[in-house]
């Protein structure tokens, strides 16, 4: 099992590298916990009494010694839970800070798939066409298990999109013009380009698409007008 996703949910490394071993005992002394996890063993401890706090870890007590068993796992679930019901408490405040805050630029810049998929997803709160252009092969290829439920979450917010892929594409582009609000063309290969380049509301996002993908968000109502003009001249030269 991957001690990451314990991580990612928020237990620490000692932690999940504490509860996988203990899960896999199913009964266990802190000392053989220790030797398991390669933790060291008062570290172990440590680590135990945080779990018991989350609900996740129990003992008792057997010839005056403490064994351990994990919980139902699924008590993990309660304890991200009660971690995103207090995030979503604070949530009004931290946005009501962010605005009021001084706006010191308007570009940020994001690494990863699943960052570029999050920006994907915002545009969709604006409710307005999604315009793409100079769409390299490998960009579907690296989104290819994470696309398909964002065109099912655009599709039920009825978001048109309009895509202009490179020209080595057209397969992708004849599967795109088969779903709904959905418009996809190619340019000849001389404007073929390992950077793509998303419009939407007041925003525009470059993606260089390399390993890790890396974006580039921009969030100006006239810069994103004035891409928008230059999307459309490409449009109407696409095929």
């Amino acid at each position: 099992m991957d001690e990451n996703v314990l991580m990612g949910i928020g237990l620490t490394r000692n932690e999940a590298k504490v509860y996988l071993a203990l899960v896999s005992f199913g009964f266990a002394s802190a000392g053989k916990l220790a030797e398991k996890s390669g933790v060291h063993r008062a570290n172990v401890y440590d680590a135990l009494e945080r779990l018991i706090e989350k609900g996740v870890v129990s003992y008792i007590i057997k010839h005056k010694v403490r064994l351990f068993e994990p919980t139902d796992p699924k008590n993990l679930l309660g304890f991200v839970r009660e971690k995103e019901k207090a995030l979503i408490s604070i949530l009004p405040q931290l946005e009501m800070t962010r605005k009021m805050a001084p706006k010191k630029n308007d570009a940020q810049i994001f690494e990863g798939a699943g960052a570029f998929m999050r920006i994907l997803y915002n545009f969709l709160e604006y409710k307005k066409d999604i315009l793409v252009y100079g769409i390299p092969d490998i960009a579907p290829e690296m989104l290819k298990t994470k696309i398909p439920h964002f065109h099912k979450e655009r599709l039920k917010k009825k978001v048109a999109m309009k895509h202009i892929y490179n020209y080595n594409a057209q397969a992708r582009i004849s599967y795109l013009n088969k779903m709904p609000l959905t418009h996809a063309k190619y340019l000849p290969t001389e404007y073929d380009s390992q950077v793509s380049t998303n419009i939407c509301g007041d925003e525009v996002v470059i993606s260089v698409w390399s390993r890790p993908v890396t974006s580039i968000r921009i969030i100006n109502p006239n810069v994103a007008e004035s891409y928008r003009r230059y999307f459309n001249i490409l449009w109407k030269a696409a095929r």
